[in-house]
């Protein structure tokens, strides 16, 4: 029977196989990513001082179809952190919305995935 140091050995999360790192595989992922969402734009929203939670909440409720404890997170997380992400959509669409939440007293912008 093995003694428990080598059982704690076979068991350590440090005990990893050896792995083959591929040259390139970075820039294969980012590829990827951009052809999955090369036509697609972030509508992210940021925080102001003259913005309020339920503004963002509303707003991302009507406009995004948020659920209320969804839009509430959200707009904490815009609030702790600055900015958040509410939506990711076509151009044309997201260049609406940004304007829609502005019309609405809320700041946001438009960036291309």
């Amino acid at each position: 029977m093995p003694s428990a140091l080598a059982l704690a050995e076979l068991m350590s999360p440090l005990a990893l196989p050896d792995v083959e790192i591929q040259e390139g595989a970075e820039e294969d992922i980012a590829e990827k990513v951009r052809d999955l969402f090369g036509e697609d734009f972030a509508v992210v929203i940021m925080d102001s001082d003259f913005t309020t939670f339920d503004e963002v909440e509303r707003a991302c409720m009507a406009l995004f179809g948020y659920s209320r404890p969804d839009a509430e997170a959200l707009a904490m997380r815009v609030h702790t952190t600055g900015e958040a992400l509410a939506a990711v959509m076509p151009e044309a669409a997201a260049r609406r919305a940004v304007r829609e939440l502005r019309r609405r007293n809320v700041l946001a912008r438009v960036e291309k995935l």
